[in-house]
């Protein structure tokens, strides 16, 4: 049975940092129950290394959760963005990696999706497939849909300009590549991380400018990496990896500072802020 857009509300916003308009998500609920047309929800994940890591299930449980409710997933391996290089939250330019190099990285991740997906429901694209035959032409005319002092509203972007620190012109390329995506797969709703704010907001946009609904944007935390300071990371070599052996897995575990245990509990897993709460009191407690 279908549940109301008021019960998916409850399960879908639960453990989320941001759900961008809340309004119009939850309209897009409530006309999906009514025509019985599911969400095509989009996630996109640039294998800049082969793994991915827990960071990456804190969002992929949250796709899990809409494929459970009857929503289309749709999981964007980035092998074309990936060699431009994702510059959310990063304080120099990523190394440029080759297009066989992203689809070598790309190999394994439908087995890695596949743990918590079911990948045979789910629409599996590389932005290749639209991206790599864009004409200079094409590229110019979606440059031309924004202006540098609008990239330079990113944190990321400002903070290294005030810094004299370089940006590289590609850079800037990025987050309309990635919001391309949203337009050729016609999203109703984008997951990922905070730091993909920015990079969301623009796709709408985007989205807008080609005389599509712009997507609903749902916002996951950020989960902190092994060194428990910066962000899960493949590019910082800080992470665990999906596909690690489990004593591999226990091994980086136990690296992590014991102030983390509640957030790795609430988000690395699929505990309720209730289940959280009551363990953080154990802790505090000395009772667990």
């Amino acid at each position: 049975m279908t549940l109301s857009a008021r019960e998916q509300y409850r399960i879908l916003a639960d453990s989320v940092a941001e759900i961008l308009p809340e309004d119009e998500f939850v309209a897009k609920l409530e006309r999906s129950v009514q025509t019985g047309v599911p969400l095509r929800v989009k996630l996109g994940c640039d294998p800049s290394r082969p793994d991915l890591h827990i960071g990456h299930a804190v969002v992929l449980e949250k796709l899990w959760q809409f494929q459970e409710l009857g929503h289309q997933v749709i999981f964007i391996i980035g092998d074309f963005t990936a060699m431009i290089g994702d510059p959310s939250g990063r304080s120099k330019t990523r190394p440029a990696l080759t297009l066989e190099e992203t689809k070598a990285n790309a190999r394994t991740y439908l087995e890695q999706v596949g743990i918590l997906l079911d990948v045979s429901r789910a629409e599996i694209r590389h932005n290749s497939e639209w991206l790599a035959g864009l004409t200079f032409a094409e590229v110019i005319r979606l440059a031309a849909q924004v202006t540098v002092s609008q990239m330079l509203e990113r944190d990321d972007f400002h903070d290294r300009f005030e810094r004299e620190q370089p940006i590289a012109l590609h850079e800037f390329l990025y987050p309309l590549a990635q919001g391309l995506d949203s337009v050729h797969v016609r999203a109703d709703v984008e997951i990922g991380g905070t730091d993909q704010r920015f990079n969301f907001l623009l796709a709408r946009e985007l989205q807008k400018h080609a005389g599509q609904e712009p997507q609903a944007i749902v916002l996951m935390p950020l989960l902190e990496g092994t060194d428990g300071v910066q962000k899960m990371s493949k590019s910082l070599g800080n992470y665990i990896a999906v596909l690690d052996s489990p004593r591999e897995m226990f091994g980086k575990a136990m690296s992590i500072p014991d102030t983390l245990i509640v957030r790795y509990y609430r988000f690395a897993t699929f505990a309720t802020a209730e289940q959280a709460q009551q363990m953080e009191q154990q802790l505090q407690a000395g009772t667990l």
